[in-house]
Parts: structure tokens; sequence; C-alpha cells
């Protein structure tokens, strides 16, 4: 990336085993790392691996990625723009985080119903805890001290003591938890509820984490997938795959006061770190929609062509 690395978005094509590298200043796409030449090279795979999440290092000069087809962990360098190495985790893994504190990485296996937890260091795994039903989206609390991990075949969340890597608990939060963002104090979830029926229609749980109790459920949308806080948390924008939109919810007033229509299947959403764009990503668009934010607008100003199912965005 050389002295250009700033200003960029990561873009995971699960369809093609490739990261697109995004300009934000000029929002085209720069390149695309290859993560399948890696598996080819060094064990002959010839199957895909499906890239799913990514997560940055706290210097910015790796990604890590959960492929959801291998059961593995790449590591990208992003200053050669290529896997340098990858771990084994467990079946399906879904989301990412890493602990800098706890000098962990922690890994949500969909298929075996596990959170796999490595050591940050030497990528060694230092054990599998058992979660609910298909671990989907895991965050870390403000304090590092607790890991979420949302269990969409269960309809809860089990919550990791990272201090002795263990469950602390797992307390209900509502029907399909598929996505999760925590407020800037740490003391509320936004847990999005998603609906495989369209006439069932998703859902926001707010949940305070104190007490783990249920504040409020609010309706919105047909199937919310991912959600994400605006720079001073008064709104909630929420990516619709059934409504190719992005419904924009008012904390405050605890209802809908916009929808911007975006590219087919929208998924992944993050704001660039000036707060001035949203990023969505079309899955069965192959783009990547950009949205201009401001005090008098919310507008879909250019969508970039990315790779295959664009699946997880990384803003820096």
């Amino acid at each position: 990336m050389g002295e250009n690395f700033k200003n960029l978005g990561f873009v995971a094509n699960m369809g093609e085993d490739s990261i697109s590298v995004v300009n934000l200043d000029m929002f085209h796409e720069k390149e695309k790392i290859n993560l399948y030449s890696y598996y080819l090279t060094t064990i002959g795979k010839k199957s895909f691996i499906g890239p799913h999440d990514a997560v940055l290092d706290y210097n910015n000069k790796y990604l890590y990625i959960t492929n959801s087809h291998d059961s593995s962990v790449s590591v990208v360098d992003l200053i050669q723009n290529k896997v340098v190495k990858s771990f084994a985790v467990g079946s399906c893994p879904s989301h990412i985080a890493i602990c800098k504190k706890k000098r962990a990485i922690y890994v949500s296996n969909s298929d075996s119903n596990s959170l796999s937890i490595l050591d940050m260091d030497r990528g060694e795994l230092l054990t599998q805890i058992p979660t609910g039903n298909m671990p989907h989206l895991i965050k870390l609390s403000k304090d590092k001290e607790k890991l979420y991990v949302l269990n969409l075949g269960s309809d809860n969340m089990t919550i990791i003591d990272t201090n002795v890597n263990d469950t602390e608990k797992t307390i209900p939060v509502n029907g399909n938890p598929y996505h999760m963002t925590l407020n800037k104090g740490g003391d509320t979830l936004f847990i999005v509820n998603t609906s495989f029926s369209n006439m069932e229609g998703g859902s926001i749980t707010l949940l305070d984490t104190k007490e783990y109790e249920i504040m409020d459920k609010i309706r919105v949308g047909k199937m919310p997938i991912e959600a994400i806080l605006d720079k001073h948390e008064e709104n909630l924008y929420i990516t619709d795959s059934e409504l190719n939109a992005v419904n924009v919810l008012s904390i405050r007033e605890k209802k809908l006061v916009d929808r911007i229509y975006v590219g087919r299947m929208p998924g992944s959403i993050s704001f660039t770190s000036n707060y001035k764009h949203l990023l969505v990503s079309n899955v069965q668009d192959n783009t990547l929609s950009i949205i201009e934010i401001d005090k008098y607008r919310r507008k879909v100003i250019k969508t970039i062509e990315v790779g295959k199912e664009p699946n997880c965005i990384v803003a820096i």
C-alpha cells in the first residue's frame, strides 16, 4: 500500500476468494488481493475458501479473514498484498474479533457451535468453547472483559468471560439474532433480529449490558442484516436484503425516519473514518454503494463494481 495506506476500504468477496481494496478518496476499486493462490501453492487446495468476515490488527498491517468453506483464518500482509499464513479453526467460521488487551483472536464457528480462541502472537489454538446453535456475530465489550456471541439458531446470546476464557451465562435475545452493534458507552447493544419470512419482518432488540435485560424491541424492515450507529449515535443505519435498502432508525424517536435504496441484497455496512459516507455491499450486484451523509441529505452518490458476492467491509 505504500505511503497511501489510509482512506481505504477492504471488501471480502466470498464468491471469488478475493479482497477488493477500495480507494475511499476517489471511490474506486484500486486493486484485488487474491486469497486463493496461497492455498493453491502451499497445500494444493482446489476448492473455494469463502472469505466471510475480516478485521484489521492494531497496526493496520495485517487483515485477518474468516474462511467459511475452509474452516480457517487467513492473515493478509497489507504491505505485500498477499496471504502470509493461515490458522485452522472450527467448522464454518463466521465472524472474528481481535483483543490487544488479552492478546487473543476470537472466531465464531457456525457449524460446530463453538468459539475458537487463538493466541494473537503465535496463532496457536488456546481453547474451543461451546456456544448456542449457529453462533454468528461476536462483539467485545468496551472494557474487553466480555465477549458477546449471537447464536442465530437458538435465539440467544452466549457471554464469554475473557479473563478465564469460559462461558459466564447465556441469555435470550429474541428471534434470529444476526448482527449487533455496541454504543460508545458500552452499556447498550443494538441487536438485529432478521426474518426469513417476509410476512414476519425484522426488528431491533435493545439490550442493557449491565443487567443483561431487554429494554425494547423495535420493528424495522423485512429482512434486516447489519446495523451501524452514526457518529453522534442519533440514528441506526440498517441494511435490508429484502427491500434492497438501508433503513434509518431514530434512536430517540424509536421509529424509521428514512430509507435509502441501494443495490440488490445489501449486507455489510460501514462508515468511512470521517463519518461522511456509508459503504454498503450488495451481494447480488457485486457492487459497493457509496451513500453521502450530511445534515440535509442521505443519498447514493456512486456505485462501485467489486468482486463476486461482496460481504464484509473494513474501512480505515
